[in-house]
């Protein structure tokens, strides 16, 4: 079998709707406090705009009121 993989979904949320949206981007949790983000356009599936974030706006799925 394969190694199971330690990655999970960057989430932000929005800032129209509150919930919770997938960046694109996945990290390690083991890894995230120093992997480095700059600034970041996503498109939501909830509100159906673009919302900038950065770095202090994201958290990992499951890690952050996701």
């Amino acid at each position: 079998m394969g190694k199971e993989s330690n990655y999970v979904r960057v989430m932000i949320h929005c800032p129209v709707t509150g919930r919770g949206i997938p960046t694109g981007l996945t990290a390690e949790a083991s890894t995230w406090q120093a992997r480095p983000i700059g600034l970041n356009r996503v498109s939501c599936p909830a509100c159906k705009q673009i919302h900038a974030w950065s770095k202090p706006d994201a958290h990992l799925e499951g890690a952050g009121g996701s």
